[in-house]
């Protein structure tokens, strides 16, 4: 089913309040001061490295659903060939962290 709303990747001043406010919580959890450069870093790597991780599952579920590796590559904000090779199982350079998972 393809969606009305055409989604793809941006950012903006949503997406800096969203990012910030994680920022901000996760140096609440993880005891780590703000204003500290190395580890305001390390924070922004690990929500990156978490929301990476999502990916492939999503894309997974994506193509189960009926999505073509064009509406998939859209709104990863990369060409179908590039989506394909990093996500289809089948790819010898697919992304499988999710499948080691439970």
């Amino acid at each position: 089913m393809t969606s009305n709303n055409n989604p793809s990747p941006r950012s903006g001043d949503d997406t800096y309040d969203l990012i910030d406010d994680a920022l901000t919580a996760l140096a609440e959890r993880r005891g780590l001061w703000l204003g500290d450069d190395l580890a305001t870093i390390t924070l922004v790597v690990s929500l990156i490295e978490q929301a990476e991780r999502f990916l492939p599952q999503l894309v997974h579920d994506a193509r189960a659903d009926g999505h073509t590796w064009l509406e998939i590559a859209h709104v990863l904000g990369t060409s179908p060939d590039d989506a394909q090779l990093r996500f289809d199982p089948e790819s010898p350079v697919a992304d499988g962290r999710w499948l080691n998972e439970s």
